[in-house]
């Protein structure tokens, strides 16, 4: 796949934004500030609602308030998330796309996206959000996935191919 898709990547890397923000550390560190704040939003807002679906929620209020309060806070935090990702892509293309942990991220990212905008809303806004054990499976299932990306962009970094 990656082969198939090299000259894709190496005209991102090369492209002039990939270029500028390759060449200005300032740049790179802003990025990837504003985008580890974007995670930190998203997965505090998803960890919240998620403790609501597990029983441990905040106080008596019912799950559904919860995820309607924090909504909008989940839906910047993944805005950011979206923005920043692909400007940090672009200046590490052809590095990134050889790297098997930024495929398992995409694939994850992706999953996580589709689950929570599905599976996920219907069990915190759904009129049965209760604790009951199909929260509670969609819990474990959206924490396991939103960790299992922020893991695979922190295995990014950590393998690089030779």
């Amino acid at each position: 796949m990656t082969a198939v898709l090299l000259p894709f990547f190496e005209h991102l890397q090369y492209s002039y934004v990939g270029q500028t923000i390759r060449h200005s550390a300032a740049l790179i560190a802003l990025l990837e500030i504003v985008h580890l704040i974007g995670l930190t939003v998203l997965l505090g807002a998803v960890l919240m609602v998620d403790l609501s679906l597990l029983g441990f929620g905040i106080g008596s209020q019912p799950v559904a308030r919860i995820a309607r309060d924090l909504r909008n806070w989940t839906i910047a935090g993944l805005a950011v998330l979206l923005a920043t990702g692909p400007l940090i892509f672009v200046s590490e293309a052809v590095k990134c796309s050889k790297t098997p942990a930024f495929w398992i991220k995409m694939v994850l990212l992706a999953i996580a996206v589709a689950f929570h905008f599905t599976v996920h809303r219907k069990a915190a806004f759904g009129e049965s959000a209760a604790l009951g054990p199909d929260g509670r499976m969609v819990a474990v299932l959206s924490l396991a996935l939103w960790i299992g990306v922020a893991l695979a962009a922190k295995a990014i970094a950590i393998f690089q191919p030779s």
